[in-house]
């Protein structure tokens, strides 16, 4: 099947772009291949800060992204100017940073990340093998506070509070709404918890690399998701040759056998 209409490709990075560099490079090649006129917009939606992100992407010589959604949702740039104090202006109702810390903290067997992963609109903490009951008591609390915060826990360690407008999903929303693309017209690729935001926007496409943790797939919608064969970048690259981005006989972006790519780290 073939979808000669997506205009906006969302990804991870950890996990999912990265974690295998000869893949990763794979990606790289097979994106600076595509013609400007078939390349979708690009953006890197992550756990990492913008400013993270940027220095990566310098680094591991990443396909320059268009834009850039970083902290869980709660940091937007992009490459023509930044619009990030547009984007913040839309989580003060109802947030309270000093709140939130409060009601998480009471909570038995949290512990705070180091400050550099916490910012106003961001609050962060480990919590090991935390129940599904748990958690959802942890949201029932911030809203019974009246806080419009969201719960964000994923790979059974990590713990995120941030606003109810962020999130990975609903801060890519923010941008589809703002560059006036229908959901319908946008392809995302996860591998984790706090990727499946983006996924349960209606009507998007997505892929599921094939290293993806449970508490994902868990979560997925029926239609229109693809199951990668191969893990990391080299699952991506299936994604995009399945939905049309990639032709099928672009050797660039071909993959290793999905026996090879199961036996790496």
């Amino acid at each position: 099947m073939r979808f000669d209409n997506i205009r906006l490709f969302s990804t991870d990075l950890d996990g999912t772009l990265l974690g295998d560099p000869a893949a990763a490079e794979r990606f790289s090649l097979a994106w600076a291949a595509l013609e400007p006129r078939r390349r979708p917009l690009l953006v890197y939606n992550t756990g990492r800060t913008v400013a993270d992100t940027r220095a990566l992407v310098a680094e591991r010589t990443l396909p320059e992204p268009d834009y850039i959604i970083g902290s869980i949702g709660t940091e937007l740039h992009d490459s023509l100017y930044n619009c990030a104090e547009e984007f913040r202006r839309q989580f003060n109702v109802g947030w309270d940073r000093a709140r939130v810390d409060e009601i998480v903290g009471a909570f038995s067997g949290v512990k705070r990340q180091p400050p550099v992963y916490s910012h106003a609109y961001k609050s962060s903490w480990f919590w090991v093998r935390a129940r599904r009951e748990e958690v959802t008591q942890l949201q029932s609390q911030l809203a019974a506070a009246g806080l419009h915060a969201q719960v964000i826990y994923s790979c059974r360690y990590f713990l995120d509070v941030v606003p109810a407008r962020a999130g990975k999903g609903p801060a890519l929303a923010w941008l589809c709404q703002r560059l006036h693309i229908r959901f319908a017209n946008v392809l995302v690729a996860g591998d984790t918890g706090n990727d499946s935001g983006m996924f349960q926007l209606h009507g998007v496409k997505g892929i599921v690399v094939q290293n993806a943790l449970p508490e994902l797939m868990a979560g997925l919608p029926d239609a229109a998701v693809f199951v990668a064969r191969t893990t990391m970048a080299d699952g991506v690259l299936e994604g995009l040759r399945h939905f049309g981005v990639l032709d099928d006989g672009d050797s660039r972006a071909a993959p290793p056998s999905p026996a090879r790519a199961a036996g790496r780290i």
